[in-house]
């Protein structure tokens, strides 16, 4: 601005704060080039692990009203070691709905070794949009354009690439990694929570 020389050309073009760690990340490219994209998959008894699911293994569900708000709950084995994860997330899920529109709220959470809960990131997806470009789109970043609306048939099958913000975060040993997912978004626990994802 001005015509200063502020330096600020000369530092890395992306600047990351790790949860966590309290620490600052610079890099020069995103996704990070060391990055080692890890499949996880959803199975029965709310288990979240990186080992396919069995073929006898059956499927979850949950009812949403507004009487009444579901949700389903995985959660990974508790973590041997210090873990980071750092990048772009995606859900890539297998569900069908008993009417012709779904929206799908996913959260990814970290439980501490006391049970302690905490949101790091969430992703939202509207069901009848969710058509992809694959031209545009990444295995880890889906592309919807948002340009029609194509209802659900009713308990038909489809996938929804849910997309999920971004994060960095180190995961202490001891700890869980957590996935939920809701058709509704989770109760603000206090104001400022409310305004920051407002």
């Amino acid at each position: 601005l001005k015509g200063m020389d502020t330096g600020i050309m000369d530092e890395a073009p992306i600047r990351l704060f790790i949860m966590g760690s309290h620490d600052w990340m610079q890099a020069a490219e995103w996704p990070l080039p060391q990055t080692r994209w890890t499949p996880f998959f959803l199975h029965e008894n709310g288990l979240l692990h990186e080992h396919l699911p069995h073929v006898d293994e059956g499927s979850d569900t949950f009812n949403d009203s507004p009487w009444g708000r579901g949700a389903l709950e995985y959660c990974s084995p508790r973590l041997v070691e210090n873990t980071e994860v750092i990048g772009p997330i995606v859900l890539n899920l297998y569900a069908s709905s008993t009417d012709p529109e779904v929206f799908w709220f996913v959260s990814l959470r970290e439980v501490d070794p006391q049970g302690n809960e905490k949101i790091l990131t969430r992703g939202w997806l509207r069901g009848s949009h969710r058509e992809i470009d694959p031209e545009r789109s990444k295995p880890w970043a889906p592309f919807h354009p948002h340009t029609k609306s194509e209802p659900l048939v009713p308990g038909q099958i489809y996938e929804f690439n849910i997309p999920i913000v971004p994060t960095g975060n180190l995961f202490k040993a001891g700890s869980m990694i957590k996935l939920k997912i809701s058709c509704s978004d989770d109760q603000p626990k206090n104001p400022l929570e409310m305004i920051a994802s407002g």
